[in-house]
């Protein structure tokens, strides 16, 4: 398993775990909410049923309190007009009104006669709730409300919860009320519950599929955007083996072009010195000129020799530093091409790795080429400063300046090519160490900054130093 993957993996997984906990809170939420609203619903239609009892209740006291507060009819004739009354007073398909007096027999239970005249004071339901006993309980108290199990007409006399309700006709011992049934709550409350719940299902459900959508996207985009990153590594990678191949050639054939041009014409010049003076040796003559000249094409070569090693890897640098490497960079420059350089050196001890030391002095190498072949520069600025943040290698000419913004955007090789490779080679050395190029040029000149930031020097900016016997 590649890093790649790792992190990735390092990155899904928690996403993962973080869904799976919504996913977990959000269910026992709504599970918790459902019930809460079940509930309260529930709560709600039976207030509402317990206030249509009352008003029920109301409405029979109502009907027969003519006859409940006539004194002309003595109480026989009272109690059956009001057992008429009763029995007659029907609502909905259940509704009914019972009487019983305070002993627990029944006087009025309307659509069940053969209970009339029987005492059920000690009748039960399943649960135990003894109902008669309850209902002339809350009646005595003033009125209240009892939940019971009882028989259904409607349904042939299956058991049913019902709530009664009842109030007393104090001067007659009686207790009078009515009641309902709520078996049809727990159907809606149940039909409500699962509504609720197959929406809480199919919420989770599709909270789900998003997350696991969004999981996937993010792992396919991931996997996208790594195979971006390595593609456009490779080519960087192409093109900066391009340019190591182009620079080494470039090199090959300046170093074959001063042994051709220079070194190997000197040998030639000395070997025909040594011929000659080999044949004066042979007839006895002199040939000290000969030797003499011999000896000064020896020396040149020795000297051209020294110059490519020093152009190859100058020795000063490792020796006294990157001040006087640049120094004697700058005036072997002047000596050869007559523009006049002048260096501004910042002496620092023991704060540059040679690896650094040696990449910006091929940055000034680079960019003084570059200044020889394309600036038509008479004067160069070379300075070498430390700012709180960075360590600034500053190049300027009053040459010709060139276009940089139109070179730095242009996506065509060739049309970079004709700037040379100077400029890349430059950019990939300060970025290979965090570094970074800019640019300013004008007709009136150019002006080149290349900046590394103090954590690729040894020691923070406390370490520099006025000795310029000896510097970084």
């Amino acid at each position: 398993m590649n890093l790649n993957l790792k992190l990735q993996l390092v990155t899904i997984i928690p996403l993962v775990l973080a869904l799976l906990g919504v996913f977990f809170v959000t269910q026992v939420q709504y599970q918790s909410l459902s019930k809460q609203t079940v509930d309260e619903y529930r709560q709600s239609v039976i207030h509402h049923r317990k206030d249509e009892l009352r008003n029920y209740v109301t409405i029979a006291e109502g009907a027969i309190e003519h006859i409940y507060q006539d004194k002309n009819l003595n109480v026989q004739q009272a109690q059956t007009l009001v057992k008429q009354t009763l029995s007659n007073m029907r609502f909905g398909e259940d509704g009914y009104f019972f009487a019983y007096d305070f002993d627990g027999t029944a006087l009025v239970v309307a659509g069940q006669e053969w209970r009339i005249g029987k005492n059920w004071l000690d009748l039960e339901d399943r649960n135990g709730t003894k109902l008669i006993q309850g209902l002339i309980e809350k009646a005595q108290a003033g009125g209240g409300y009892l939940n019971y199990v009882f028989n259904q007409p409607s349904k042939g006399g299956d058991d049913a919860k019902k709530i009664g309700y009842s109030r007393a006709l104090d001067n007659w011992q009686w207790m009078i009320g009515t009641g309902v049934y709520i078996d049809d709550i727990d159907q809606e409350t149940a039909l409500l519950n699962d509504s609720i719940g197959k929406h809480i299902r199919n919420t989770s459900i599709m909270t789900l599929v998003i997350g696991l959508f969004a999981v996937i996207a993010i792992f396919i985009s991931g996997q996208f955007i790594r195979f971006s990153e390595k593609k456009l590594a490779n080519r960087k990678l192409r093109e900066l083996n391009e340019r190591i191949f182009q620079t080494q050639e470039e090199e090959c054939k300046r170093v074959s072009r001063e042994l051709h041009d220079g070194i190997s014409q000197t040998i030639a010049a000395a070997k025909f010195s040594l011929e000659t003076a080999q044949l004066k040796q042979q007839n006895n003559d002199d040939s000290s000129k000969e030797m003499d000249r011999a000896m000064e094409f020896i020396c040149k070569i020795m000297g051209d020799i020294r110059a490519i090693s020093h152009q190859l890897h100058p020795g000063i640098l490792e020796d006294f530093g990157l001040g006087a490497a640049l120094e004697e960079l700058a005036r072997d420059f002047s000596q050869r091409t007559g523009i006049d350089v002048k260096v501004e050196r910042l002496s620092i001890r023991n704060v540059l790795s040679t690896e650094v030391k040696a990449a910006l002095y091929r940055i000034a190498q680079e960019s003084l080429t570059n200044i020889e072949r394309h600036a038509n520069a008479s004067k160069v600025s070379l300075s070498l400063k430390l700012t709180p943040d960075w360590l600034v290698l500053e190049i300027i000419d009053n040459g010709q300046g060139f276009d940089y913004q139109d070179y730095d955007k242009s996506s065509d090789k060739k049309n970079k090519a004709h700037q040379g490779i100077g400029l890349r080679n430059i950019n990939e050395r300060l970025r290979f160490y965090q570094g970074n190029l800019t640019v300013y040029s004008e007709n009136n000149g150019t002006t080149i900054l290349a900046r590394l930031p103090q954590s690729q020097l040894r020691y923070n900016a406390s370490s520099t130093s006025e000795n310029s016997n000896k510097g970084e």
